[in-house]
């Protein structure tokens, strides 16, 4: 089974075989080394950590890859990658982020997650909001699905 990193490949092998036969996590990395797993009916299987290609032709596709977790957020700006996930949402799927937050999602991205981090009381000692925090719950509600189905391409880009 191979594929970008994050996906559920070892959640997939999991399934196939009935039990919990490899680590699963919701971040990439958590597969290190190659896996063997036989199915019942004699069928083999090898886990594989996920794989990206080494330089992305359109920026675009190392974005979506970061927004849906394939890449590691420990080496990625998030709250750069905030503010992409707010101005997509924004001119895709208008009203969800101002309908899950009672925000104005029509703010600059800097000023939504801010409004986000006030909303959800994500806030520093003071009454400052915690732009980390905010940036943590957002993607924890985009990945999970809180923000409903989005699908970060469309026909028309292909």
């Amino acid at each position: 089974i191979v594929g970008v990193p994050n996906v559920g490949k070892s959640s997939l092998i999991n399934r196939m075989t009935g039990k919990k036969s490899t680590k699963t996590g919701d971040r990439p990395g958590v597969t290190k080394g190659k896996q063997w797993l036989t199915l019942s009916n004699g069928m083999q299987l090898l886990d594989t950590p996920g794989i990206l290609w080494p330089k992305f032709s359109d920026e675009q596709v190392g974005v979506r890859l970061a927004l849906v977790g394939s890449i590691n957020d420990q080496i990625i700006n998030m709250t750069e990658l905030s503010y992409e996930l707010i101005k997509f949402m924004r001119g895709n799927y208008s009203g969800r982020l101002a309908e899950r937050y009672s925000v104005d999602e029509n703010k600059e991205p800097h000023e939504v997650l801010s409004d986000i981090a006030i909303a959800r009381a994500c806030l520093k000692k003071g009454g400052e909001p915690d732009e980390e925090k905010a940036i943590k719950l957002l993607f924890d509600d985009f990945r999970s699905g809180k923000l409903g189905r989005v699908s970060l391409e469309s026909p028309e880009q292909a």
